[in-house]
């Protein structure tokens, strides 16, 4: 699951925007597409996540998700007007990125059940992106931007197929384990409103990343080959991080991961700003092992290691809706109004939006978190 859905987010994140061109989207008008479908995302993941309050909701959530994801991405086929694109773009987010929490819920769950090795589960992950990257950059190069839909389709197709698998040791719930919190009581839990906002700051970073890294560098002259491998080479430095987690960082706090994670977004962002010569991309896409994969391993042990089980799940959603999907969605929006006045400049905006996520990191997030 893990990998068949990371396989189409690493067709989606990078290259969705080069379609959307593609489909004749001018940029402020891909900027606005793209925040929409983030506040979508938004609001999906909270509407899925609220309905799952134990652990054998997760795999049949896992189908319909999927079935429904795949429909959603086959509608593009049918009509690409402006007004079709803004329909099906928040249809399609309501429905597809829930598959994120859903999957880290998972996750979270086989932790507790089995000692699951988070890292090395999320690495097969991160290895169908940096797949999904190649193979998808080489495609649209040869045969252009519709192979980006024609892929995603393929993708979720065979993550409905996957789903329907069974799945061993099923997650359940623990003897005498409380059924989840509500996400209002996940959300008045001492500190994880201060939590949500860093883990925002450090996500919400990206997106200008992720949404018009692939354009910018396109007209900057490098070919969607090339910014595959740029992208990929990000996701091969978050692998080498996830692969050696609990050697080198299973002794970190979860204050420590987001730490270095913010770090490393200030001297990324700063040279992305600063430069698109080859040498400084490939120093940049190596940070993503910081800029993303520690601030996300973070948020991951601050959810699994310092909440009590109950809000887990209800902690997952959250953190997908609002670090993952409203605080990107609105810096998304900002950036397509942005990036036709400053181009890659705009890289700059996103380090002064981790500063403040510096500041609130001064003290730690786990006193008072777990109830007596």
């Amino acid at each position: 699951m893990f990998a068949l859905f990371y396989f189409s987010y690493g067709i989606y994140l990078p290259y969705w925007s080069l379609w959307l061109s593609h489909a004749g989207a001018e940029a402020e008008f891909i900027g606005m597409l793209l925040g929409l479908g983030m506040v979508a995302r938004c609001a999906g993941n909270l509407l899925v996540m609220s309905r799952i309050r134990a652990a054998r909701h997760l795999l049949p959530a896992a189908r319909w998700l999927a079935w429904l994801s795949l429909l959603s991405f086959a509608a593009f086929y049918l009509n690409q007007s402006s007004l079709a694109l803004i329909v099906l773009m928040i249809g399609m987010n309501v429905i597809y990125p829930s598959l994120m929490p859903l999957n880290e819920a998972l996750a979270s769950r086989l932790i507790v059940q089995v000692r699951l090795d988070y890292g090395k589960a999320r690495l097969w992950g991160s290895a169908a992106f940096i797949v999904a990257n190649v193979a998808v950059g080489s495609l649209t190069s040869h045969w252009g931007e519709q192979w980006v839909l024609h892929m995603m389709v393929v993708a979720m197709g065979l993550m409905w197929l996957m789903s329907l698998l069974p799945m061993t040791p099923p997650p359940v719930e623990q003897q005498d384990e409380r059924q989840g919190d509500s996400l209002l009581q996940v959300w008045r839990r001492p500190n994880m409103k201060r939590f949500l906002l860093i883990v925002a700051l450090l996500q919400g970073s990206h997106a200008f990343y992720y949404g018009f890294s692939a354009l910018y560098w396109q007209q900057q002259g490098y070919a969607t080959s090339t910014i595959g491998y740029l992208w990929g080479l990000g996701v091969l430095a978050e692998i080498v991080v996830l692969a050696m987690n609990r050697q080198w960082f299973e002794a970190m706090t979860a204050r420590r991961l987001l730490l270095a994670g913010a770090l490393c977004s200030l001297v990324r962002w700063t040279i992305m700003g600063s430069t698109t010569h080859i040498s400084w991309l490939i120093l940049a896409q190596l940070l993503h092992a910081g800029s993303f994969c520690l601030s996300h391993l973070g948020a991951m042990r601050y959810i699994s290691r310092d909440l009590a089980s109950e809000a887990v799940i209800g902690a997952q959603a959250l953190y997908a809706a609002l670090a993952m999907g409203l605080m990107v969605a609105l810096l998304l929006v900002a950036s397509g109004q942005l990036y036709p006045v400053l181009g890659g400049y705009t890289f700059g905006l996103m380090a002064v939006v981790v500063v403040p996520a510096c500041w609130l990191l001064r003290t730690s997030l786990t006193e008072y978190t777990r109830e007596s």
